[in-house]
């Protein structure tokens, strides 16, 4: 497989070879999909809502509590304020301001107590999206991007409302109750709308050129046909088996292969054996799938055959014994593909606007 292919898959679905025809088909056509670490167009909001996201949970966490009659937060951290934690260009990120970051993650924590390590994790994060955020606002200034204050008082009002309107606070109150300002939203805002905007502006992908991505990793692009016979290793309440009975599963799979290699009828031996009743109905049929969409030892089996070939081993993967059969083989079609390969070679576009970005202005972390 192509390095660019595997930066442009999905999440594999290894541990997963007992899955009906419809689901691998609807995986397959997500594979490409959210692979690449910072933002596709459909996530792009992400952005843009960071901030409210934060604000409603200080909401949720506060009301948690006062039900409980607690003092909000539980967790707390005390931030040097004068430290700085961060720099972009000139910018400088100092405890003050990941503090207005965090505390609103602790209200939303509500009652729940969070060990050390849960909370570095989140320090950490949060100080990664304050970075990645101020240098993707200089490079959308630098790019000529603006937003009228007409346009940011919009978004402002429409934050807001929806603010007061959820937890029945005026503006005023929600402001002073967690000393934030209009000014601090407004500005966090604009970056945010600024960020989003240059990702956008500069990660489109024409059909053109997906096409001729697909053209040029076609064989990324092949998928099999596969039945298999499952014997499971595991009972009907989904607790695993012993090593005694395993063994007897293992024994009984032997059994099923010999007979399905000596002629019998694949159809009627899953009907009759496999415990994956999804397929079994259809004489195990599993559908067209790709590689990394399978258990790799499922997947190296049924690669490896001819059309109509039976594995000569039982497979052995987490779920128990699998005898396999490749029923056929074909290169996917680019219209099943465009969508998916559309939207990931856009996140591949924004993952290296964003890694240039952290370049250009010489980003540095220093927690």
């Amino acid at each position: 497989m192509s390095q660019n292919r595997q930066n442009i898959e999905n999440k594999k679905l290894k541990n997963n070879p007992i899955i009906d025809e419809k689901l691998i088909e609807n995986s397959h056509k997500n594979e490409t999909k959210n692979k690449l670490k910072f933002i596709s167009k459909k996530d792009s909001k992400i952005v843009l809502y960071l901030l409210f996201v934060a604000i409603i949970g200080i909401g949720v966490g506060f009301y948690v509590g006062k039900e409980f009659g607690r003092s909000l937060p539980i967790n707390h951290r005390a931030y040097s304020k004068s430290q700085v934690l961060a720099t972009i260009e000139d910018v400088k990120i100092t405890g003050e301001d990941l503090e207005k970051r965090m505390n609103p993650f602790f209200y939303y924590k509500g009652l729940k107590k969070l060990s050390d390590e849960e909370i570095e994790s989140q320090e950490t994060n949060t100080l990664n999206y304050m970075t990645n955020l101020e240098a993707l606002y200089k490079a959308g200034v630098e790019d000529g991007i603006e937003i009228s204050n007409e346009e940011l008082s919009d978004n402002y009002s429409k934050t807001m409302s929806t603010i007061t309107t959820y937890f029945n606070l005026t503006e005023k109150e929600f402001l002073s109750k967690f000393d934030l300002t209009e000014n601090y939203i407004k500005e966090n805002l604009k970056k945010e709308i600024i960020a989003t905007q240059y990702l956008q502006n500069n990660s489109e992908v024409s059909e053109e050129e997906a096409k001729n991505y697909y053209n040029n990793n076609k064989d990324d692009f092949f998928e099999v046909r596969a039945s298999h016979i499952l014997i499971s290793n595991y009972d009907e309440d989904g607790k695993e088996l012993s090593d005694e009975k395993k063994k007897e599963n293992k024994e009984l799979a032997e059994k099923i292969l010999k007979r399905a290699q000596n002629g019998e009828s694949f159809d009627d031996l899953a009907l009759e054996y496999s415990d994956d009743k999804a397929t079994a109905s259809n004489g195990g049929d599993l559908g067209y799938f790709s590689e990394g969409q399978m258990d790799e030892n499922f997947e190296k089996a049924a690669f490896s055959l001819e059309n109509n070939e039976i594995y000569s081993k039982v497979v052995e993967t987490s779920y128990g014994y699998h005898i396999i059969k490749k029923t056929g083989q074909k290169y996917s079609d680019f219209e099943d593909e465009k969508d998916s390969l559309i939207e990931a070679l856009t996140s591949n576009k924004q993952n290296t606007l964003l890694q240039d970005a952290l370049e250009k202005y010489n980003v540095k972390i220093n927690m």
